[in-house]
């Protein structure tokens, strides 16, 4: 029997871009700036793929293609530096692997070459090494992520399938530098059989252990640690605070690669996909692609597209047009129709109670908006703070009541709350990584 966790939605099984992952070539990129970053570029220079063009604090900016700048544009709408690609791929000079055999190579050397590769875990959002600074004393277990974001992401599932080798040396370069034996992979029931393929590539099986959960959305740290382990992420905090750190299986191939080939995280794997693409396909793409590559990629769109979803159908970003660009965080892209679900007043049929993975009672939200409560009412929307937002409740209200809309709209209202401190072991550290941003790292 799987492992499972409480509440969740098993929507249908869309996963129509089952697609061998192939590379998309943009003719030109757009590689997005801060507001404060410093640019060490200009207008006409010759740039090389894998050559820094900017740097905030201590994040690099890459170039993911080789080519010439073509505008560095800084204004109050739009911070970026468009390349034009040369379609050459021509590799920034010095970039090599790291040649420092692994065991030798020390917890903070392993951090400075994920910041100096700029590998940001699109599990969570966070760089890589500012996981590793934040491990907590006693770190239990690394939890390597291999689950899809919805029914229609399919991505994960090609990169298990095609780089096995490349998921357990980069777990093996984590173990190392936390100091941790045992690693866990977590992957849905589906793909039993393919996590097969991956034990050939490790030599010591104590190392890994397979955790199979049922197929079911939302997959993430909360819902992961409640159906493998029983435990509960205390309100406030993380898993870290249990003892065990996560990280995607994208960004742990990411890491085996840097190490080997010295090349930063300049690619991002994204699975273009819905009712309106005509071939959904999965594809690795260089970071600050525009979105209409992608289109042009899968075939152009069929039929009337209704919206544009960025990330998971059920909580994902709707989008107002195509210009959008590729970037470190990017999953997947949805092209759907148009819906019309007709909007109702909640009927209490607990059905959103049922499906809640944090146990919250939507319902109660709904009936408070329609009474036109006020967000700082605390007893009104108790509990509201704790919501992940999944969209769970949405999905299955019968009467169509906007929950995700409602519940997004209280929480950007109300006062914030007294912090939540449960260790002050945690909070030092968490102090640590962030004062990492206050210091300039120049890399030349």
């Amino acid at each position: 029997m799987p492992l499972t966790f409480f509440g969740g939605i098993k929507p249908e099984n869309n996963k129509i871009s089952k697609s061998p992952i192939r590379t998309v070539i943009p003719d030109i990129i757009y590689i997005p700036l801060e507001e404060d970053a410093q640019v060490i570029v200009e207008a006409g220079d010759s740039v090389d793929k894998g050559q820094a063009v900017a740097f905030s604090g201590n994040e690099l900016k890459f170039s993911s293609v080789s080519g010439v700048v073509r505008e560095v544009r800084r204004d109050q709408d739009r911070h970026y530096i468009a390349v034009k690609n040369d379609k050459k791929d021509t590799l920034y000079p010095g970039l090599k692997g790291v040649e420092k055999p692994l065991k030798k190579l020390s917890f903070e050397e392993i951090c400075k070459l994920l910041r100096e590769f700029a590998i940001v875990d699109g599990f969570d959002g966070a760089y890589a090494y500012k996981k590793l600074y934040a491990r907590p004393e006693g770190l239990k277990r690394i939890i390597i992520n291999l689950c899809e974001a919805d029914s229609y992401a399919s991505v994960l599932h090609r990169l298990l399938i095609e780089k096995p080798k490349e998921l357990v040396g980069g777990a093996k370069i984590l173990m190392h530098a936390l100091s941790v034996k045992k690693c866990i992979l977590v992957v849905e029931q589906s793909k039993k059989r393919d996590i097969e393929n991956l034990y050939q590539y490790v030599n010591d099986p104590s190392m890994f252990v397979t955790a199979f959960i049922e197929n079911k959305y939302p997959v993430n740290e909360k819902t992961i640690m409640s159906a493998v382990y029983g435990l509960e992420v205390p309100y406030g905090g993380d898993s870290l605070d249990l003892g065990y750190i996560f990280f995607g299986a994208e960004a742990v191939i990411q890491i085996y690669d840097s190490f080997l080939t010295g090349i930063p995280q300049i690619q991002k794997a994204v699975t273009v996909s819905g009712e309106c693409i005509s071939a959904p396909s999965n594809l690795s793409v260089p970071i600050g692609t525009p979105l209409k590559d992608l289109i042009y990629e899968c075939g152009d769109l069929s039929g009337d597209c209704g919206y544009i979803v960025s990330g998971s159908l059920f909580n994902g970003e709707l989008l107002a047009g195509i210009d959008t660009i590729v970037t470190q965080y990017t999953g997947q892209f949805l092209f759907m129709r148009e819906t019309k679900k007709k909007e109702g007043n909640c009927v209490r049929c607990g059905r959103c109670i049922s499906v809640c993975p944090m146990h919250l009672p939507p319902l109660e939200y709904a009936v408070s908006s329609e009474k036109g409560r006020d967000p700082g009412e605390r007893d009104a929307y108790y509990g509201i703070s704790a919501c992940i937002e999944c969209g769970c409740c949405d999905y299955i209200c019968p009467a169509g009541v906007p929950l995700l809309a409602i519940i997004r709209g209280v929480k950007r209202k109300r006062k914030p709350t007294e912090e939540i401190v449960r260790h002050s072991k945690r909070k030092l550290l968490r102090k640590r990584v962030n004062d990492l941003d206050d210091d300039v790292f120049i890399p030349f």
